[in-house]
């Protein structure tokens, strides 16, 4: 497995991360700038709101020395009422401004990093899906995401106010008393060095959480997707042993983020209580020697807490900063994850309205280059010629189709689509004129027409209906609850193997494809639904050209030419007579699988 796949399972554990902080927050601005206009009014609002708070200490330093003096100044309150009214409405109301344009900005960013990664998902190969964990990539957007998320609605906001707060503070307090405001700043270096320390740990716990996260979800995806086999094999006990087992490093990788982030707020307290009672002696002293007043004390008090409290909060905002760094470096590398079958350069990229002939030349593929799963691969195939490709479990049948799909590119030789190289035709259009029915066809949680008319979504549900009747799923499906609005729950667990397959059969029919491509299609079908369908599958293959992967003799006699490939490579080729004439692998292959099928053909038919 390549670095690439090795992101999305458990080897992404031991992998280092290089990027720099800045880069991150680069990349992470150019999502949040289309919402500027919020930042625009957000960001404002913030440093109103952090200015009207430091206004407050001020005026009770007013308010004190007024009442303190001899004789007491209440003249003074005329103004001063409706100024501190004033201040608290205008905190307030930016502080409502603020929450509201800096968390609209940031889940829309989120969205978009959604949606892009998303987009991601649906270009990235194949490959990625079959050697990476799901689970692992399911993190992305949806763990990590909202780790980004909460940084973004509530840690962001903490460091501009925060920040904010502390630069105003430490302004106010060395504008009013200089000797003074030096002893209660003489303590901050020393919580920004443990900030900055712990801060380093921090980001590696919360790296590891998230990883583990994702391999806990990836953990969970597998078991409630394999619940019937583990039921199955009775299974329960170990399943639910491996899952603890998963959970319980996950929940220790969580316990050292919160030792990490739990240790912030104590220490510099601490600190600050040192710093207060530094305060309190000088300041006593200083008010003892009427160097400065009793209101000026009680305001460097709570100038004071207004840095130290923002400090704190920072801490507890940093470390939401290095979750959300850590997710981001994941999220990234989604976004960055290399796409292995490429699009075609505009300057050659071709458009196909049909597919008239397909050719494989010399074709060699493995899904690990150093171990080829086909070598040497020669066919052609066009007008309305069916071609059926037999062989063992595992001699390669699937991955000549999912060549031809260009879900996976050769590793050599070349595979030619209406005279062009497959790798010049764009994607879509190549895949819009061929249909792929397999052997587990996937159904979506929809109902059963939107189900038939997913590759054709403009269809009318006349012609819904007439393809169901022309495979022979119209009755089954007239039998169900609702008929053609029952909607299949999720895996098709409400309908049979075989219903689903019929339905496969009609949406395939619906489309149209030029190419119809048929891999183990009929396998799961009990033969009285094959006998069913064979005649709705001649007239699925009038007049196009047909790939067939099958076992059932029913089926293959349909074709023109039958390929046997064994250990990868084409070994015999002809007609099923001309290969039972030879008495090879084909010959074999039809006495051992297929007399049975002949046996219950006969009898149906002598019924």
């Amino acid at each position: 497995m390549s670095d690439d796949f090795g992101t999305f399972s458990a080897q992404e554990v031991s992998r280092k991360r290089t990027t720099p902080d800045r880069v991150i927050i680069s990349r992470l601005y150019g999502y949040i700038k289309p919402y500027r206009r919020n930042l625009i009014i957000g960001i404002p609002a913030m440093v109103i709101a952090a200015a009207t708070g430091l206004l407050t200490p001020y005026l009770h330093m007013v308010a004190i020395n007024a009442i303190s003096a001899t004789p007491i100044n209440i003249s003074i309150f005329m103004w001063w009422i409706p100024v501190f009214v004033a201040v608290q409405l205008s905190y307030w109301v930016s502080q409502y401004i603020q929450i509201y344009q800096i968390r609209i900005a940031g889940e829309k960013t989120i969205e978009s990093m959604r949606d892009e990664m998303m987009s991601k998902i649906q270009d990235i190969s194949l490959r990625y899906f079959s050697e990476g964990e799901i689970g692992r990539i399911m993190s992305r957007p949806t763990n990590d995401a909202t780790q980004v998320r909460i940084f973004l609605r509530m840690g962001l906001t903490t460091i501009i106010m925060d920040t904010v707060s502390i630069i105003g503070a430490l302004g106010i307090i060395f504008f009013l008393n200089v000797q003074l405001a030096v002893i209660c700043v003489m303590v901050l270096p020393f919580a920004v060095a443990i900030d900055w320390y712990l801060g380093r740990f921090s980001r590696k716990a919360h790296r590891r959480a998230l990883t583990s996260l994702s391999g806990l979800t990836g953990k969970t995806q597998e078991n409630i997707a394999g619940m019937k086999v583990i039921k199955s094999f009775v299974r329960e006990d170990e399943t639910d042993k491996d899952f603890r087992k998963a959970n319980d490093g996950t929940v220790k990788a969580y316990i050292n983020t919160i030792r990490i982030s739990a240790s912030y707020a104590p220490i510099v307290q601490y600190i600050r209580i040192i710093g207060t009672s530094l305060l309190l002696w000088f300041g006593a002293l200083m008010v003892v020697n009427g160097q400065i007043s009793v209101g000026m004390l009680l305001a460097f008090i709570e100038y004071q807490w207004a840095f130290f409290r923002p400090l704190t909060e920072l801490l507890t905002a940093y470390d939401q900063y290095q979750s959300a760094m850590a997710a981001l470096e994941r999220m990234f590398d989604l976004i960055d994850t290399g796409v292995e079958v490429k699009e075609p350069p505009t300057d050659r990229a071709v458009e196909i309205k049909t597919i008239e002939d397909v050719k494989f030349r010399n074709v060699v593929f493995g899904y690990d280059r150093k171990i080829p799963v086909i070598e040497d691969v020669n066919f052609d195939l066009e007008g309305s010629k069916k071609l059926a490709i037999v062989g063992p479990t595992g001699a390669g049948k699937s991955t000549i189709i999912n060549l031809l799909a260009r879900f996976y590119d050769p590793l050599d030789g070349r595979i030619i689509v209406n005279g062009y190289d497959v790798r010049d035709i764009k994607i879509a259009s190549l895949r819009r004129q061929m249909s792929i029915v397999l052997q587990g066809s996937f159904l979506f949680a929809m109902s059963v027409k939107d189900n038939i008319r997913f590759g054709m979504p403009e269809a009318s549900e006349e012609e819904v209906i007439e393809a169901a009747k022309t495979v022979g799923a119209h009755e089954f499906i007239m039998k169900l609850p609702g008929g053609y609005d029952y909607v299949i729950q999720e895996s098709s667990s409400n309908i049979s193997i075989g219903q689903r397959q019929l339905i496969s059969f009609a949406r395939t029919l619906l489309m149209n494809p030029k190419l119809l491509v048929l891999d183990e299609a009929t396998s799961s079908i009990d033969p009285y639904t094959e006998l069913v369908i064979q005649n709705a599958l001649k007239k699925l293959l009038e007049n196009r050209l047909a790939i067939i992967i099958a076992h059932r003799l029913s089926t293959i006699r349909l074709c023109d030419e039958i390929v046997v490939l064994d250990d990868g490579r084409i070994v015999e080729r002809g007609t099923h007579a001309e290969l039972m004439k030879k008495g090879g692998i084909y010959s074999s292959f039809y006495r051992m699988q297929f007399r049975e099928e002949k046996g219950l053909e006969e009898a149906s038919q002598a019924n």
